[in-house]
């Protein structure tokens, strides 16, 4: 009898562990099953936060001509240099499109990539950090129109245009062609990504006079914003952020 109850204690506790053992199989699979389902809901919700999307596709710089494409980019020397008391009309009475560069350079030093800021030296913001670029001629693209502004303002050559990272509307109480009748101005802004040729990365940036100090920042827009960066160029951020989470990996 000893025996026999033995034998069946023995068969029990056998039969016990490897119950344990399964409910420990099982609770292991649900917890990574629930694990792998967060994870893709986490995924999608990322797929599909827009909330700062609007980059266009790379190459693309939103142009359609309607004519000879020649002729409709011939720009002269009156598009470039205008009256200033007609230009003074048109930053008082007009909307003015210009077209402004987040221009990106790898760090020679640390391999990061940064983006050039400027302190602008005129009305409107003057005085505040801001990006590089200006006014867009009749018969530019965005592209052609940041090309010349980064060169110009910045003296920076072998640069390449990536994409129009987005459009904005600005209204400032401010210009630097204001009268007592008439102050501020209004500017459509499309932003172009703007990658330097990595014979750029030490070199000095030369502004001119619309500018009076320049420094490069990293890409990442929540320490931007931290830093107390304009809103503009938060902006600027969050798109390229949006557009490629990993572009600054």
């Amino acid at each position: 009898v000893i025996a026999t109850t033995t034998k069946q204690m023995t068969n029990n506790t056998s039969s016990g562990g490897r119950h344990i053992s399964s409910l420990a199989v099982g609770l292991a699979s649900f917890v990574a099953g629930m694990a792998t389902t967060l994870l893709a809901v986490k995924i999608m919700e990322r797929k599909h936060d827009r909330s700062n999307a609007g980059a266009t596709v790379e190459g693309n710089d939103l142009s359609l001509y309607y004519g000879d494409v020649k002729e409709l980019t011939t720009i002269t020397d009156s598009r470039k240099y205008l009256p200033s008391d007609l230009y003074g009309n048109l930053v008082r009475d007009c909307v003015v499109c210009c077209v402004d560069c987040l221009l990106v350079r790898v760090n020679a030093e640390t391999g990061k990539k940064e983006c050039l800021l400027v302190l602008r030296s005129s009305e409107p913001v003057k005085g505040v950090w801001w990006l590089p670029g200006g006014r867009l001629l009749k018969g530019e693209s965005f592209f052609a129109a940041a090309k010349r502004k980064a060169l110009q303002e910045t003296g920076l050559t072998n640069v390449t245009c990536v994409q129009v990272l987005g459009v904005w509307n600005t209204f400032f109480p401010t210009s630097n062609w204001d009268t007592e009748a008439s102050k501020g101005t209004q500017t459509v802004n499309p932003i172009v990504l703007v990658e330097c040729g990595n014979d750029n990365a030490g070199v000095d940036v030369k502004l001119d006079e619309t500018s009076e100090e320049w420094r490069w920042i990293g890409l990442d827009p929540s320490e931007a914003e931290m830093n107390g960066e304009d809103k503009y160029v938060v902006q600027a951020l969050l798109r390229l952020q949006a557009w490629n989470p990993s572009y600054n990996k």
